[in-house]
């Protein structure tokens, strides 16, 4: 594993599985931190938005009502599903860009209690999708010389277990051998006391104590002999049965280990294909509105342009015209003021001339009074 941990994934279609499983792994990872009940909205809000926080309220309401649908024993209601799993795609998508940082994490791991039973499921399906991918990511990244020398090692062990198979059958074959020979020898030697007691029986008293003797010892040895064989005989079957069921054991597992194997890769296969359909249809069609976008972005950015250079005229221009009011809003005022001057001293003017005219015609009519007084006095001296 560590030697795979440094090379590269060489393959664009290999980069799309591993990136599409990385991002199942995180998607896993995130809803493992979900709580059953959205208590402390302030730290998601904090750290995510006010959108994440109306989408993940939204999904646990659609949660909750559905396990109240399970533990009434209602059935599964396909609507009911189709919007849970559509509120936490929707929440997936408003954390994508924050599922890397650890205080979103922390953020939505503190917004209310965990329900334990799920979050370990979750746990352990993302623990069985990164061994997966871990999996995946070595038989990827193993090379046409390295699977030649996979096989090549898989051919030595099933070599290796025949000469064991082999040698358990050569060694049972000496077994046998060995106590056919002893049985000859035993046959021969009983065959040799035997005519040597005849021999010995025709001596001398004086060598039938020593005869004796011998016969003893022979006999001594024939039941060692006999008796170490009779030992040996039992452990070595015992050795032999035991190598036989472990290899018929060994035989039966690594049978029921690659069909479980070969099931599943089946399985895994099938969903990578899958996937691999549905991300390049996601991706043909996000190349497709950005396309779209990119087009309608420069026609409208063409446009402001257009409208820029129009408004700089149009501002230019009302800047002259209000200029030009300014100027002849100033005139008129100008031209109010000296009307009001002149006004006022037309007014003032007029008061005198008409104050100056009173006081002539007033002087004139006193002189007049005075000038018809005077002869009368005069006639009265």
């Amino acid at each position: 594993m560590a030697a795979t941990s440094k090379k590269k994934l060489m393959s664009l279609e290999a980069q799309r599985i591993i990136n599409v499983l990385d991002e199942c792994v995180h998607k896993i990872h995130v809803v493992s931190l979900l709580p059953r009940e959205l208590v402390r909205p302030e730290s998601v809000f904090q750290e995510l938005g006010n959108t994440a926080v109306e989408s993940l309220g939204e999904h646990l309401r659609l949660s909750e009502e559905f396990r109240s649908l399970q533990d009434a024993d209602t059935g599964n209601d396909e609507s009911m599903v189709r919007a849970v799993q559509d509120s936490l795609r929707n929440f997936l998508r408003h954390v994508r860009p924050h599922e890397e940082v650890e205080p979103a994490k922390a953020a939505i791991r503190g917004a209310g209690p965990i329900i334990e039973e799920d979050q370990k499921a979750v746990q352990e399906l993302g623990a069985v999708l990164q061994g997966f991918r871990d999996m995946l990511m070595e038989r990827l990244m193993t090379t046409p010389q390295e699977e030649q020398e996979r096989r090549r090692h898989g051919q030595e062990v099933k070599e290796r277990q025949q000469r064991n198979v082999e040698l358990l059958r050569t060694l049972e074959q000496e077994m046998r051998v060995a106590t056919e020979h002893r049985d000859t020898v035993i046959t021969t030697k009983d065959g040799e006391i035997r005519r040597m007691q005849d021999s010995l029986h025709q001596m001398a008293r004086a060598w039938e104590e020593f005869v004796q003797q011998v016969q003893k010892k022979a006999e001594q040895q024939h039941q060692s002999d006999l008796k170490n064989s009779e030992l040996k005989r039992p452990q070595l079957q015992e050795e032999a049965n035991q190598l036989q069921a472990q290899f018929d054991r060994l035989i039966t597992q690594h049978r029921e280990r690659e069909a479980m194997l070969r099931k599943k890769n089946n399985k895994l296969e099938t969903e990578i294909e899958n996937w691999i359909q549905k991300y390049d249809v996601e991706m043909e069609e996000k190349q497709a509105k950005l396309e779209r976008l990119t087009q309608t972005y420069a026609d409208e950015q063409a446009e402001l342009c257009e409208l820029q250079e129009h408004f700089a005229v149009l501002e230019l221009e009302y800047t002259q015209i209000v200029e030009e009011r300014r100027r002849e809003r100033e005139r008129k005022e100008e031209e109010e003021r000296e009307t009001q001057v002149k006004s006022r001293a037309a007014v003032v003017i007029q008061a005198l001339w008409r104050g100056w005219r009173v006081r002539q015609a007033m002087k004139k009519k006193a002189k007049n009074s005075k000038g018809k007084k005077q002869p009368k006095g005069k006639k009265g001296k």
